[in-house]
């Protein structure tokens, strides 16, 4: 994968302050919005979750997810694929640490429900179009003529 390619990746997933990570619990998908903690150097992205979560109980049966990024206003859309690890390592829990996150752990930072998932990535899909209004006119020139629209660059990525 190309550098350009990566930046790319990087750019559109950090422009989304929430993201939708899917696990599964037993036979059925789960979903829920999760405010995700970028680290380019080790390409992977974290969250501070309460271990006594029913993620945490999913993700030590099943550590494959997905994140899902959207940011419908620019249009742009990834999805990333790849496997959880949780750890209570108080090193990263000081480094994540924001003041907002008083609000889930009453008890700041040493509370001791407060862990980190690491999502290692093994694929990603990047949808970028460009914004709303050139996905518009790409749309209404497709429906008034004989082309495909522009949508934009989709790309996957493995490492």
């Amino acid at each position: 994968m190309s550098d350009d390619t990566l930046d790319t990746f990087w750019k559109l997933v950090k422009d989304v302050h929430t993201c939708m990570m899917t696990t599964r619990d037993g036979n059925h998908l789960r979903a829920r919005p999760m405010a995700p903690l970028f680290d380019e150097t080790t390409h992977e992205i974290r969250f501070l979750t309460q271990l006594s979560s029913h993620k945490t109980d999913e993700l030590a049966s099943n550590p494959d997810c997905n994140l899902a990024f959207a940011n419908p206003s620019k249009g742009d859309y990834v999805s990333v694929s790849g496997q959880a690890y949780l750890t209570q390592d108080r090193k990263l829990i000081d480094l994540l640490w924001k003041d907002d996150f008083k609000a889930w752990f009453k008890n700041g930072k040493d509370d001791p429900d407060v862990g980190v998932i690491r999502v290692v990535p093994a694929q990603a899909e990047y949808w970028d179009s460009n914004g709303a209004l050139k996905q518009a006119w790409e749309v209404f020139k497709a429906k008034h003529s004989d082309t495909q629209p522009d949508m934009g660059e989709n790309k996957k990525l493995s490492p």
